[in-house]
């Protein structure tokens, strides 16, 4: 005798059936004895039969006292629970799958399927079944790096995280961003799965003692997430000639302790220093090393290096003290440059009062010229008395000025013109006929003549 559960509308029991060669028939479904589940998330429970049908009918039950309710049936909808309406869906492409996910999962329940009515829901030989186990925490990503990382050498970093919701997976983010990322889903036994993100690192000397962060965000909103530290190994960076004294003053004859200071890692374990006046490599190979300070021997440099290789500082120039090279220096300059400036100023306001005054007395001269002669103008008459007389005057240039013959006057009409000066005279007229050096005597005899009242 066989027993099967079937539904007559919403009312479950249990009663006797039996099927031709039923013993033969009654067997079990292959699935896990539980599942972790995260309440609110999904769960898929893997389940498959021996046997493989065409089409067949497929119940799953929840385990209860009295009746069993089913949750799923792939030909009657109706029958199903309320409570998982819209739940439970079948899962899985093979044939003889009886994979069955549940969404919004929210108890820990036991649950089982039957197939066909026979297989694996015999009430008395048993069945198997799963129990679901639900918890409120999910879980916790894990971040996977390779032994060791080395500045410019890529590397893969894994970050996964198990879940039991293949349909929608956690979420997983990262702290480092701008490398080649991959993600891929891995299923383990029992209904577990593991996502996987890797990234194709590049790593650099700045990221070195940095964290790299992995998160996983879940469909409820939670969020957890792993830390690691990067250890990046590199060769040394910024090197740098560092004075112990600080900033005190150098004198010469002075001993001065130099460090060689660099950023590595593993930290730099051989140093080399240089005289670079010199141009010598210096015996001391430590990272510090106590010089004698000279005119001469006031710039160094050094190399630092470790098993991944070496790098070599700026030059380092220790300025000896003296009168001239300290705070007072700027201020004598300053003062001196203050002098030269003034002195440059009053020079040239000196040029250019003296270049004013010449212009000023080459006008004036100009004009007391233009005054005495008057080229070109119509003759002036000044007739005071009747009794005017008159001389002619020429003056020629081209006469030279030691000769006699360079004045001309002619002889007067009426009086003489040297007459005495006390005497009472009448208004006499002269004329002045002035011959530039060009002008030839043919030229000149065209001239105007201009006359001029000159009272004796």
């Amino acid at each position: 005798m066989k027993t099967c559960k079937y539904s007559v509308g919403i009312s479950f029991g249990i009663i006797p059936c039996w099927f031709p060669g039923s013993e033969s028939q009654d067997l079990l479904a292959s699935l896990p004895e539980s599942i972790p589940a995260l309440r609110g998330s999904c769960v898929e429970i893997p389940c498959t039969f021996p046997w493989v049908f065409v089409d067949f009918q497929l119940i799953w039950y929840r385990e209860q006292p009295f009746a069993d309710p089913q949750i799923f049936n792939n030909e009657n909808p109706l029958d199903i629970h309320e409570a998982f309406r819209g739940r439970t869906f079948l899962v899985g492409n093979e044939s003889n799958s009886c994979s069955l996910r549940i969404d919004d999962v929210r108890d820990s329940e036991t649950y089982y399927p039957c197939i066909n009515g026979n297989i694996n829901c015999n009430q008395y030989r048993g069945f198997n079944k799963v129990r679901v186990q639900v918890t409120d925490t999910p879980e916790r990503p894990v971040l996977t790096l390779p032994p060791s990382l080395t500045e410019g050498t890529p590397a893969r970093i894994t970050c996964s995280v198990q879940h039991t919701c293949a349909h929608n997976p956690p979420v997983l983010q990262w702290n480092k961003v701008g490398f080649n990322r991959t993600e891929r889903s891995e299923e383990l036994e029992g209904g577990v799965w593991r996502f996987v993100s890797e990234i194709e690192y590049i790593p650099t000397y700045q990221d070195d003692g940095s964290p790299i962060v992995c998160e996983s965000n879940y469909r409820t909103g939670q969020v957890l997430e792993d830390t690691a530290t990067l250890d990046i190994t590199y060769p040394p960076k910024n090197v740098t000639v560092i004075k112990l004294d600080g900033e005190k003053k150098i004198e010469e004859g002075e001993e001065v302790t130099l460090q060689c200071a660099s950023d590595a890692n593993p930290p730099a374990n051989n140093y080399t220093w240089y005289r670079i006046k010199k141009k010598e490599e210096l015996k001391e190979h430590g990272e510090e090393i106590t010089v004698t300070i000279n005119w001469e021997n006031v710039m160094f440099s050094c190399s630092a290096r470790n098993w991944l290789g070496n790098n070599d500082s700026a030059i380092i120039d220790l300025r000896l003290f003296s009168p001239w090279s300290g705070e007072e220096l700027p201020m004598i300059l300053g003062g001196v440059a203050a002098v030269i400036l003034i002195m440059l100023i009053g020079l040239v306001l000196y040029i250019f009062v003296r270049s004013r005054k010449s212009q000023k007395s080459a006008t004036s001269g100009k004009r007391r010229a233009e005054t005495v002669v008057q080229e070109r103008i119509n003759p002036v008459y000044g007739n005071i008395e009747p009794q005017s007389l008159y001389c002619n005057v020429t003056v020629n240039e081209d006469i030279p000025r030691n000769s006699t013959e360079r004045t001309y006057v002619s002889p007067m009409e009426g009086e003489d013109m040297y007459a005495q000066p006390n005497k009472q005279r009448g208004v006499h007229y002269s004329s002045i006929r002035h011959v530039p050096r060009t002008q030839t005597a043919k030229e000149s005899e065209h001239e105007e003549i201009e006359y001029a009242s000159i009272q004796h």
